[in-house]
């Protein structure tokens, strides 16, 4: 396929133009557009974007729409080309102009998707024309006064086709090309960046198994944007997810078909952040990523309990070069510690559960139970609840037992296993802090045993629900395989039992969800937290062997955190007391020398400090 050139010169004109709302969505078919078509023009919202594409032979729609103060309008889809032109024309007479037009075939039929707007300029708009026709037809429109401001091509029986809009009006300087390969048109984007201008549209079309865009760059001034073309319809997703998360929000989407498949092409403009903001965060976790070795890293940030951004770096799956994203739920290890914390203060909010309530023996939590030895009997029966929360118990840690990774196991024979262990006890109960998993395991069968619900339904019902977090947060599966949502290919812990870790290891979510519970639980008012004060202070306060760790949480006056490390995982949720700023931050796989990854928090805290201004809005 021959590669054109068009240069046009003009005049230089522009206006501001600011999003307040928007709605975008792709991979629909004819019903599910019509449906998302009568849904957001009754909020208000007008068509920009309509694309029309074929995956896997079937039609489908993206489309991007937005509250705009602007002319009337009409939108039209899957119309024959005698249909668009009869459209064009009758149109026309109303004062309406083409303003955005899509072509793409459909079982060997050419349709199109178009957009007219209310407006008094002079326009020429084109279709079907072959590349010769198309080059012809844009000297001769220059020649008599005519600007380009729209071109999209399309492939039809292996043929490549435009359609194209001229419109007689000032306007920025602009270059147009159409008929480039993916490397051709990177090189020019590099290009004409470079000399200051800004992509305003970019479509494709594939033939012969060669994917060709076409695009126009303005001079124009605009704010931060960032373009991508030839997304991989599985990758769209998480790509558009980033930039959300990022303030990024879209100007301009098409799809198209490519060797039986979909791409997607976009370009987003961040009117949030800057661009030195944004990259004090990317230079400082790139950094750190490359020095450790790690390969897929998600983080979230909060500013006085409003969610401001959020990013995933690296892959979901290497084997298929999938793009993470900040959707992406991953394994959270022992920041399942202060999630369990959180539902034994939901309990004693309720007045169900006594803090220095005894955990074993007669008139106990368990009372009897368990049964256990001789030789454990006066230890166990000194621990309450707030020892197991201290990590001031006694008790060595778990997890290298048989039951905690047979997938067949149960919690009663967890249970019995520890309880009738002669090694069960590192300290005498109340003398000395140990970190054990064992605390928050018991901790765990505590909330079943004075709630009456599973351990993951209460912590459901009254900690994630409440704090807004759906089915992106679970407690893992028996044999440890990773789920859908989470991402594959780094360090295997496929044989791990998550259901008999879910108090102190076994919980699987994205950042996201855990500063969702952290806001709810900070002591903060800008968002209602679902515990008082008091107990808030209860629960993020040392005593002088608990080495500060507090209740569930690390916690002094400068901080409420926790962190997690094991089998590939390294996680931090981290509240920063003076600052208002909050983050979590998840990877899985070894670091190369961040064991406990203490240095990722200094990394991530350092880089969240240094922004210069948080955007005021909520991503929650």
């Amino acid at each position: 396929m021959k590669r054109y050139l068009i240069v046009m010169v003009v005049l230089f004109a522009c206006t501001t133009w600011g999003k307040t709302q928007w709605a975008a969505r792709h991979n629909m078919s004819p019903a599910d557009y019509q449906t998302f078509f009568n849904d957001e023009t009754k909020q208000g919202l007008s068509p920009v974007c309509i694309s029309g594409y074929t995956a896997g032979g079937n039609e489908r729609y993206a489309a991007l729409f937005e509250k705009k103060n602007g002319p009337a309008w009409v939108a039209k889809h899957a119309m024959s080309s005698a249909d668009y032109q009869a459209n064009v024309n009758t149109l026309a007479g109303q004062g309406y102009e083409v303003s955005y037009i899509s072509g793409y075939e459909v079982g060997g039929q050419v349709k199109y998707a178009a957009i007219w707007e209310k407006k008094s300029t002079t326009y020429i708009a084109r279709h079907g024309q072959n590349a010769a026709q198309f080059q012809s037809e844009f000297d001769a429109d220059t020649k008599a006064g005519y600007r380009l401001i729209f071109v999209t091509c399309y492939a039809a029986g292996n043929t490549a086709y435009y359609a194209s809009i001229f419109e007689k009006s000032p306007g920025p300087v602009y270059y147009a090309q159409f008929g480039l390969d993916a490397n051709a048109f990177q090189q020019k984007f590099n290009t004409y960046s470079s000399q200051g201008y800004r992509l305003k549209m970019v479509n494709g079309c594939n033939i012969s198994g060669t994917d060709y865009y076409t695009a126009i760059w303005d001079k124009t001034p605009g704010p931060l944007y960032y373009a991508k073309h030839g997304i991989n319809g599985n990758n769209y997703q998480n790509n558009f997810d980033n930039f959300y998360y990022q303030g990024y929000s879209p100007a301009f989407i098409s799809g198209f078909a490519s060797s039986g498949t979909e791409r997607f092409n976009g370009i987003w403009e961040n009117t949030n952040m800057s661009s030195a903001d944004i990259d004090k965060i990317d230079n400082a976790i790139n950094s750190y990523m490359n020095m450790q070795g790690v390969k897929a890293l998600s983080l979230a940030v909060c500013k006085d309990d409003r969610l401001v951004f959020a990013k995933a770096y690296g892959q979901a799956n290497p084997a298929t070069g999938q793009d993470l994203s900040p959707n992406y739920s991953m394994r959270i290890m022992s920041v399942s510690k202060p999630i369990t914390s959180t539902g034994i203060m939901k309990l004693v909010a309720m007045g169900k559960l006594n803090l220095d309530r005894k955990v074993f023996g007669p008139g106990s939590i368990f009372g009897s139970k368990y049964s256990y030895p001789a030789f454990n009997k006066a230890n166990l029966e000194q621990i309450t609840v707030r020892g197991l929360l201290h990590h001031t118990s006694g008790l060595r840690t778990c997890n290298g037992e048989a039951p905690f990774w047979n997938a067949g196991s149960s919690y009663t024979d967890c249970m019995n296993v520890l309880l009738n262990a002669n090694d069960l006890f590192k300290y005498p109960p109340n003398t000395q802090a140990n970190y054990a998993n064992t605390n928050f395991f018991i901790l765990a069968r505590i909330i079943e045993e004075v709630s009456g619900q599973g351990y993951e339904s209460f912590i459901r019902n009254n900690v994630l629900t409440p704090s807004g977090v759906g089915n992106t947060m679970y407690v893992g599966p028996t044999n440890g395989a990773p789920s859908s949502m989470e991402p594959s290919g780094y360090t295997p812990m496929n044989n791990m039992n998550l259901k008999m870790w879910d108090g102190f290891g076994g919980w699987v979510a994205r950042p996201i969800d855990l500063l969702k519970v952290l806001v709810r639980f900070d002591g903060v008012t800008t968002k209602p937290d679902l515990i008082s004060k008091a107990l808030h202070d209860t629960m993020t306060t040392t005593t002088p062997i608990s080495a500060g760790y507090a209740l569930g949480w690390i916690a002094d006056n400068t901080r409420q955190a926790h962190n997690g490390c094991f089998g590939g995982t390294r996680s931090f949720l981290y509240y920063d007391i003076a600052s208002g700023l909050s983050f979590a931050v998840i990877v899985n796989n070894d670091p190369a020398n961040d064991g406990c990854g203490w240095t990722m928090q200094g990394v991530v805290l350092n880089a969240i400090k240094s922004v210069s201004a948080w955007p005021g809005y909520d991503l929650f």
